[in-house]
Protein backbone atom coordinates (compact mmCIF):
# COMPACT_ATOMS: atom_id res chain seq x y z
CA UNK A 1 0.00 0.00 0.00
CA UNK A 2 2.94 2.28 0.68
CA UNK A 3 4.18 2.01 -2.91
CA UNK A 4 0.66 2.62 -4.26
CA UNK A 5 0.22 5.72 -2.08
CA UNK A 6 3.62 7.02 -3.16
CA UNK A 7 2.86 6.47 -6.86
CA UNK A 8 -0.52 8.19 -6.44
CA UNK A 9 1.16 11.01 -4.53
CA UNK A 10 -1.19 10.70 -1.57
CA UNK A 11 -0.68 9.85 2.06
CA UNK A 12 -1.04 6.20 3.00
CA UNK A 13 -3.87 6.95 5.49
CA UNK A 14 -5.76 8.68 2.67
CA UNK A 15 -5.42 5.55 0.52
CA UNK A 16 -6.68 3.40 3.39
CA UNK A 17 -9.68 5.73 3.62
CA UNK A 18 -10.75 4.49 0.18
CA UNK A 19 -9.37 0.94 0.12
CA UNK A 20 -8.95 -1.42 3.07
CA UNK A 21 -6.08 -3.34 1.44
CA UNK A 22 -4.09 -3.96 -1.73
CA UNK A 23 -6.63 -6.50 -3.00
CA UNK A 24 -9.35 -3.83 -2.89
CA UNK A 25 -7.15 -1.51 -4.98
CA UNK A 26 -6.51 -4.38 -7.40
CA UNK A 27 -10.25 -5.12 -7.64
CA UNK A 28 -11.09 -1.48 -8.33
CA UNK A 29 -8.48 -1.31 -11.09
CA UNK A 30 -9.79 -4.51 -12.66
CA UNK A 31 -13.34 -3.17 -12.59
CA UNK A 32 -12.25 0.06 -14.29
CA UNK A 33 -10.20 -1.77 -16.94
CA UNK A 34 -12.98 -4.25 -17.69
CA UNK A 35 -15.46 -1.37 -18.00
CA UNK A 36 -13.35 0.38 -20.64
CA UNK A 37 -12.79 -2.86 -22.53
CA UNK A 38 -16.51 -3.70 -22.40
CA UNK A 39 -17.48 -0.28 -23.74
CA UNK A 40 -15.11 -0.68 -26.68
CA UNK A 41 -16.50 -4.15 -27.40
CA UNK A 42 -20.12 -2.97 -27.21
CA UNK A 43 -19.41 0.02 -29.46
CA UNK A 44 -18.05 -2.27 -32.17
CA UNK A 45 -21.00 -4.61 -31.90
CA UNK A 46 -23.54 -1.77 -32.13
CA UNK A 47 -23.12 -1.12 -35.84
CA UNK A 48 -25.72 -2.14 -38.42
CA UNK A 49 -23.25 -3.97 -40.63
CA UNK A 50 -23.26 -7.68 -41.44
CA UNK A 51 -22.87 -10.02 -38.45
CA UNK A 52 -19.25 -10.94 -39.20
CA UNK A 53 -18.30 -7.26 -39.56
CA UNK A 54 -19.98 -6.41 -36.24
CA UNK A 55 -18.26 -9.27 -34.43
CA UNK A 56 -14.89 -8.35 -35.92
CA UNK A 57 -15.34 -4.67 -35.00
CA UNK A 58 -16.26 -5.61 -31.44
CA UNK A 59 -13.27 -7.92 -31.01
CA UNK A 60 -10.92 -5.35 -32.56
CA UNK A 61 -12.28 -2.69 -30.22
CA UNK A 62 -11.74 -4.97 -27.25
CA UNK A 63 -8.14 -5.86 -28.08
CA UNK A 64 -7.11 -2.40 -29.22
CA UNK A 65 -8.38 -1.06 -25.90
CA UNK A 66 -6.49 -3.76 -24.03
CA UNK A 67 -3.35 -2.89 -25.98
CA UNK A 68 -3.77 0.83 -25.22
CA UNK A 69 -4.29 0.12 -21.53
CA UNK A 70 -1.28 -2.18 -21.39
CA UNK A 71 0.94 0.47 -22.96
CA UNK A 72 -0.35 3.15 -20.59
CA UNK A 73 0.77 1.56 -17.32
CA UNK A 74 3.78 -0.43 -16.19
CA UNK A 75 1.44 -2.61 -14.10
CA UNK A 76 -1.50 -3.06 -16.49
CA UNK A 77 0.09 -6.10 -18.15
CA UNK A 78 0.35 -7.84 -14.80
CA UNK A 79 -3.26 -6.99 -14.01
CA UNK A 80 -4.47 -8.29 -17.37
CA UNK A 81 -2.38 -11.48 -17.23
CA UNK A 82 -3.80 -12.25 -13.80
CA UNK A 83 -7.40 -11.52 -14.78
CA UNK A 84 -8.55 -15.12 -14.93
CA UNK A 85 -7.56 -15.94 -11.37
CA UNK A 86 -8.36 -12.63 -9.85
CA UNK A 87 -11.42 -11.00 -11.03
CA UNK A 88 -15.13 -11.22 -11.16
CA UNK A 89 -14.91 -8.04 -13.26
CA UNK A 90 -13.03 -9.75 -16.07
CA UNK A 91 -15.01 -12.96 -15.68
CA UNK A 92 -18.19 -10.94 -16.11
CA UNK A 93 -16.71 -9.18 -19.13
CA UNK A 94 -15.74 -12.45 -20.80
CA UNK A 95 -19.19 -13.91 -20.10
CA UNK A 96 -20.78 -10.80 -21.63
CA UNK A 97 -18.52 -10.97 -24.71
CA UNK A 98 -19.28 -14.63 -25.32
CA UNK A 99 -23.02 -14.13 -24.80
CA UNK A 100 -23.17 -11.18 -27.18
CA UNK A 101 -21.19 -12.90 -29.95
CA UNK A 102 -23.38 -15.97 -29.49
CA UNK A 103 -26.51 -13.78 -29.71
CA UNK A 104 -25.37 -12.07 -32.93
CA UNK A 105 -24.56 -15.44 -34.49
CA UNK A 106 -27.87 -16.98 -33.41
CA UNK A 107 -29.80 -13.94 -34.69
CA UNK A 108 -28.02 -14.40 -38.03
CA UNK A 109 -29.25 -18.00 -38.21
CA UNK A 110 -26.07 -19.87 -37.23
CA UNK A 111 -27.10 -23.31 -35.97
CA UNK A 112 -24.33 -23.91 -33.42
CA UNK A 113 -23.82 -20.31 -32.38
CA UNK A 114 -22.21 -20.84 -28.96
CA UNK A 115 -19.46 -23.25 -30.04
CA UNK A 116 -18.68 -21.00 -32.99
CA UNK A 117 -18.56 -17.95 -30.71
CA UNK A 118 -16.19 -19.77 -28.36
CA UNK A 119 -13.94 -20.79 -31.25
CA UNK A 120 -13.86 -17.28 -32.73
CA UNK A 121 -13.07 -15.70 -29.37
CA UNK A 122 -10.35 -18.22 -28.51
CA UNK A 123 -8.71 -17.79 -31.90
CA UNK A 124 -8.97 -14.00 -31.68
CA UNK A 125 -7.32 -14.08 -28.25
CA UNK A 126 -4.39 -16.00 -29.71
CA UNK A 127 -4.09 -13.75 -32.74
CA UNK A 128 -4.22 -10.57 -30.66
CA UNK A 129 -1.75 -11.78 -28.04
CA UNK A 130 0.71 -12.71 -30.79
CA UNK A 131 0.32 -9.42 -32.70
CA UNK A 132 3.53 -7.42 -32.61
CA UNK A 133 1.81 -4.11 -33.39
CA UNK A 134 -1.65 -2.66 -32.82
CA UNK A 135 -1.97 -2.18 -36.57
CA UNK A 136 -1.93 -5.96 -37.07
CA UNK A 137 -4.95 -6.56 -34.86
CA UNK A 138 -7.72 -5.21 -37.12
CA UNK A 139 -6.80 -6.97 -40.36
CA UNK A 140 -5.99 -10.26 -38.63
CA UNK A 141 -9.23 -10.36 -36.65
CA UNK A 142 -11.32 -9.39 -39.68
CA UNK A 143 -9.84 -12.26 -41.75
CA UNK A 144 -10.29 -14.67 -38.85
CA UNK A 145 -13.95 -13.77 -38.35
CA UNK A 146 -14.70 -13.76 -42.09
CA UNK A 147 -13.20 -17.24 -42.50
CA UNK A 148 -14.84 -18.78 -39.45
CA UNK A 149 -18.22 -17.03 -39.43
CA UNK A 150 -18.89 -16.35 -43.12
CA UNK A 151 -19.35 -20.02 -44.15
CA UNK A 152 -21.70 -20.64 -41.22
CA UNK A 153 -24.15 -17.90 -42.20
CA UNK A 154 -27.26 -19.16 -43.99
CA UNK A 155 -27.34 -18.31 -47.69
CA UNK A 156 -23.58 -17.85 -48.04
Amino acid sequence: MEAIAKAAQIAKPTLYGYFPDKEAVFGALLAELSGEIGQAFDAGLASTEAPEARIAAAIVGKYKTINRLLQGSPHAGELYDEHQRSGAAFAGLETHVEAEVTRVLADAGVQRARPLAQMVLAAAYGVCRKATTVAEIGPAVRVLVERLVGPELPGR
